[in-house]
C-alpha cells in the first residue's frame, strides 16, 4: 500500500480499505458526541452542577470546530499521512488522559484536545477523494461521510450504554486505547503523500479567505448544508425535550436508543454518492429538499404519535445526510488541489448550522413548545430550497458559457 508518489490518483481501491478509513471517520468524528448523554454522571462524580457539566458539550463542539478551522486547511500542506496518523494519536491520548479527570479545569482541557484531534476524519474524506479513480470518488466520499455519521448516531448509544453499566470514565477509555490502535492501522495503510512545498501556513490560511470570496458556488452550498445541519441538529437537541416528558417519559437508554433511527443516514449516504456519480445532482437535489419540507408533517405529531415522528425523523434524516454528500462532491469539484482548504471553508460554515440549530430548538420549545420547533425546521428547509435553486441555476449559466 506505500506509494510514495502523488501519482497514485487513479487507483481503484479495494472495499476493505474503503472500510477500514470509514470505521475511522466514525471513531474520530463520534467521540466530540460521548459527553452529551453523559452530562448527569459526569456532574455526579465530579460533585459539580449541571451547569459546568453541560459546558464540556459546548466545549467539545468549540474544540470540533477550532480544529476544522485551524487543522484541515493543513491538510494540503503536510504529508497527509502523518497529519491523520499524529491527529488521532494525539486525540487517542487526550481520551485516555480525559478518562483520568478529577477536576474541572482537567476536564475541559482534555475535552479540547480529544475534540481538536478528532477532526481527522475531515482531512481523510477529501484525501480518499483525491486517491480514488474519478469513478470511484463519489461512492467513496458516500461510505466514508456514511461512516461518520454511523459514528455520531452510535457514540451517544455507545457512551450511554457503558455508561449505564460501567463509569462514564470507560467511555473515554476503551475509546482512546481503540483510537491509539486505529492510528498504528492507518500508518501502515495509508499512502504516503509528498508535502506541498509551494505554500506555507500563512498563504494556506489566506488563501481560505480568498477561496470564500472568490467561490460563491462554495459559499451558497456550505450555507444550505448549514441550514440542513441546524434541523438534523433540532431534531436532536428536542428529541430529548420530546421523549423525555409525557406522554413518553423515556429514559437516557431509550432516548438513545430512539436516535438509532439515524442509521438510515448510512444508507441515504451511499445511495447520494452512486448517485451523483452517475451525473444525476439535480435529481438529488430535488429528492433531498422535498423530503425536508414534507417531514415536517408527520414531526408535527410527535407528540401524539410515536410512529408519526419516526417517520418525520427519518425523512429529515435521509433527506439531510443524502444532501451533504452531494454538498461535498460537488465543493471538491472546484479545485482538486486545495480539496482540504475547500472542505475547511465548507465544514466550518456548515458546522456553524449545529449551533444555530440548537440554539433554535432550545428557544422555540421555551417559548413556542414543539410547533415553534417544527416551524422552525420547515422555515430552515425553505431556505435550503432558495438557496439551492439559486446555485443550480447559476451553475447552468456557466456551464453554457462554458461551452459556448
Amino acid at each position: 500500500m506505500h506509494h510514495q508518489s502523488n501519482n497514485f490518483a487513479q487507483t481503484e481501491l479495494s472495499s476493505q480499505f474503503v472500510l477500514l478509513m470509514a470505521l475511522a471517520c466514525g471513531l474520530c468524528a463520534g467521540s466530540a458526541y460521548f459527553n452529551q448523554p453523559l452530562i448527569y454522571s459526569i456532574q455526579y462524580t465530579l460533585k459539580i452542577s449541571t451547569d459546568q457539566a453541560g459546558l464540556s458539550v459546548v466545549l467539545a463542539q468549540v474544540g470540533y470546530g477550532l480544529g476544522l478551522m485551524l487543522l484541515v486547511p493543513l491538510g494540503d500542506l503536510l504529508n497527509k499521512r502523518k497529519l491523520i496518523v499524529c491527529l488521532m494519536v494525539f486525540a487517542g491520548l487526550s481520551q485516555v488522559l480525559l478518562s483520568l479527570s478529577t477536576t474541572l479545569i482537567w476536564l475541559y482541557s482534555f475535552t479540547l484536545c480529544a475534540t481538536f484531534g478528532a477532526i481527522s476524519a475531515q482531512i481523510l474524506i477529501p484525501f480518499a477523494s483525491s486517491i480514488s479513480s474519478p469513478a470511484q470518488s463519489a461512492a467513496t466520499v458516500g461510505k466514508l461521510m456514511s461512516g461518520l455519521v454511523m459514528g455520531i448516531i452510535l457514540s451517544r448509544t455507545f457512551a450511554g450504554f457503558v455508561s449505564t453499566f460501567w463509569s462514564w470514565n470507560m467511555v473515554y477509555l476503551s475509546s482512546g486505547i481503540v483510537t491509539l490502535l486505529f492510528a498504528m492501522l492507518m500508518w501502515h495503510k495509508l499512502p504516503n503523500t509528498q508535502a506541498n512545498t509551494q505554500l506555507n501556513i500563512a498563504k494556506i490560511y489566506q488563501s481560505l479567505f480568498e477561496l470564500a470570496k472568490s467561490e460563491p458556488h462554495l459559499i451558497r452550498r456550505a450555507c444550505a448544508g448549514a441550514l440542513g445541519f441546524a434541523i438534523l441538529s433540532m431534531v436532536f437537541t428536542s428529541m430529548t425535550f420530546v421523549l423525555a416528558n409525557p406522554p413518553y417519559e423515556f429514559s437516557d437508554f431509550q432516548i438513545g436508543l430512539f436516535g438509532l433511527l439515524g442509521i438510515i443516514g448510512i444508507y441515504s449516504s451511499s445511495w447520494s454518492g452512486r448517485t451523483v456519480g452517475l451525473g444525476k445532482e439535480n435529481k438529488v437535489a430535488l429528492i433531498c429538499i422535498s423530503l425536508m419540507l414534507l417531514s415536517c408533517l408527520p414531526l408535527a405529531f410527535a407528540q401524539l404519535n410515536i410512529v408519526a415522528y419516526a417517520l418525520g425523523v427519518l425523512m429529515s434524516y435521509f433527506g439531510l445526510t443524502a444532501f451533504h454528500v452531494l454538498n461535498q462532491n460537488l465543493v471538491y469539484r472546484i479545485n482538486p488541489t486545495a480539496r482540504s482548504r475547500i472542505n475547511a471553508v465548507y465544514m466550518t460554515i456548515y458546522f456553524s448550522g449545529a449551533t444555530l440549530g440548537s440554539l433554535t430548538a432550545v428557544y422555540a420549545w421555551q417559548h413556542w413548545g414543539w410547533f415553534g420547533c417544527v416551524s422552525c425546521a420547515f422555515l430552515f428547509a425553505l431556505g435550503i430550497l432558495i438557496i439551492d435553486r439559486l446555485d443550480f441555476k447559476t451553475m447552468q449559466r456557466t456551464s453554457t458559457t462554458d461551452t459556448e
